[in-house]
């Protein structure tokens, strides 16, 4: 998994079995892929989302596990579209930013990013029964997230337990300048406030989502590692909402 370029990726996606693999959109020379499970409108659909940042490679990884082994007997309750790189240009040159040096994370409101077009597109009028945003942190010594929720109990401190059996925590009480409880983050009603409108994952949870998890692996650990934390977390996410 570790080293692969865009292309290798796309071919992986290409491969699969039972699922949907269509093209979204071109930002620059690279396609944008949609990979779907499942097709019953009668059935919510879950979000999955990798490869905001292209320097975070065991975000896409872990999409296209997710992709290969298939949703299985989860597609009894839900569908499920995942976008396994929102910025192919960066994840082909090892950078967090695309060709216009643009962190499209906090760019929602812009017009002229061709990945935020795309996003806004798929995106339209959708609501999803939940959210997973994986990402990671090339600075923290463990795993942590963000969590955001209505109408139900989190969902974070279940999560931690199961991914500590698999990476070290993040349980610092302080994390990204923000306060956490056993590595857990439910980011300020005025941090969000400041951020609304400008991040992918603030738009996701004012408009498309009641609940949504965006997970954030320690870069320092082997690839392989950091994809389980990653699979660990839709696992308790997607059991929380069977039947």
């Amino acid at each position: 998994m570790a080293g692969q370029s865009y292309e290798e990726l796309t071919e992986h996606l290409h491969a699969l079995s039972g699922v949907q693999v269509r093209e979204l959109g071109r930002a620059g020379q690279y396609p944008l892929w949609a990979v779907e499970q499942g097709h019953d409108p009668q059935r919510p659909t879950a979000l999955v989302i990798g490869g905001t940042h292209g320097d975070e490679p065991a975000s896409p990884a872990a999409v296209l596990a997710f992709c290969r082994r298939g949703a299985g007997p989860w597609l009894e309750a839900f569908n499920f579209l995942a976008l396994p790189c929102l910025n192919p240009h960066g994840y082909a040159h090892g950078t967090r930013h695309n060709a216009q040096d643009v962190d499209i994370n906090w760019a929602y409101k812009r017009d002229d990013v061709p990945e935020i077009q795309i996003v806004r597109a798929i995106l339209a009028d959708r609501r999803f029964a939940f959210v997973v945003d994986f990402h990671e942190d090339w600075e923290s010594p463990g795993f942590y997230l963000y969590e955001l929720y209505r109408h139900r109990e989190p969902l974070g401190p279940q999560i931690m337990a199961q991914v500590s059996s698999i990476c070290p925590l993040n349980t610092h009480p302080v994390i990204e300048g923000q306060r956490a409880h056993g590595g857990v983050i439910v980011p300020a009603a005025e941090k969000h406030e400041e951020l609304r409108g400008e991040g992918i994952p603030v738009v996701l949870y004012d408009h498309h989502t009641d609940h949504l998890v965006v997970t954030e692996t320690p870069t320092a650990l082997p690839i392989e590692e950091r994809v389980r934390a990653q699979l660990a977390t839709l696992e308790v996410v997607v059991s929380a909402y069977l039947p």
